[in-house]
């Protein structure tokens, strides 16, 4: 593995355990007794945690996102041919995703500071109210990230089946998608605190597992073929 492959792994790992930090503050809140729906167990959350954590959340995360994509950058940095096309739109959907994250992630914590604010005021119609507040702008930048989110994981499998890097073709499987999947069901096995911040934390756990798993297995194909 090369030494700024290595870096840029050790940053992503950094930035993800920001976004982390950031994740558990926002949401790792206990929501026994919320009603069954997720706008349920947000307001819940939004009458039990403060301003201040919120903030602190937006912080992180905003901080953080950007620094983690550093280590999917890794990823093309160790491609053997960085001029195909599904190359250059892993790189473009990385550009896309480290310019929207942080300002997502910023958005996601606006929006359960309006959520707190509407049932501090008082509103017979929660959902509505979110909406005629925040859907002009939080739907459209959702709509916009995840577009770059996805393509960036359509192409990071691809990279990876077709070997184009020096990870083994079954190592697919830990993808952002997947990971992002797995912990937020493992999140929403119960109410409290730490499953809550466990299920927030479902991109940004799953980074730093991808990075940790991808530092290892470029380390070990370095000393392979120093050897050789």
């Amino acid at each position: 593995m090369k030494q700024k492959e290595k870096k840029y792994l050790i940053w992503g790992i950094i930035g993800g355990i920001l976004t982390m930090i950031g994740d558990c503050l926002l949401l790792g809140v206990d929501s026994t007794g919320a009603g069954s729906g997720a706008l349920d167990k947000f307001a819940m959350i939004a009458t039990r945690v403060s301003y201040t954590r919120i903030g602190l959340g937006a912080f992180f995360g905003f901080i953080g996102i950007p620094l983690s994509v550093l280590g999917f950058y890794a990823l093309f940095l160790s491609l053997r041919d960085k001029e195909t096309r599904t190359a250059r739109l892993y790189k473009l959907s990385l550009y896309g995703f480290g310019a929207l994250g942080g300002a997502i992630h910023v958005i996601c914590c606006y929006l359960l500071t309006g959520i707190k604010k509407d049932l501090e005021c008082g509103t017979d119609d929660l959902l509505k109210t979110v909406l005629e507040e925040q859907g002009g702008y939080v739907i459209p930048s959702v709509i916009v990230f995840f577009a770059f989110y996805l393509l960036c994981v359509i192409t990071m499998i691809l990279l990876i089946v077709r070997r184009k890097t020096y990870l083994p073709s079954w190592m697919w499987i830990l993808n952002p998608l997947t990971l992002k999947i797995l912990i937020n069901m493992i999140g929403n096995l119960g109410t409290s605190a730490f499953l809550n911040g466990l299920g927030c934390s479902n991109m940004s756990l799953g980074g730093i597992i991808i990075f940790i798993t991808w530092f290892c297995f470029m380390q070990k194909e370095g000393e392979k073929n120093d050897s050789i």
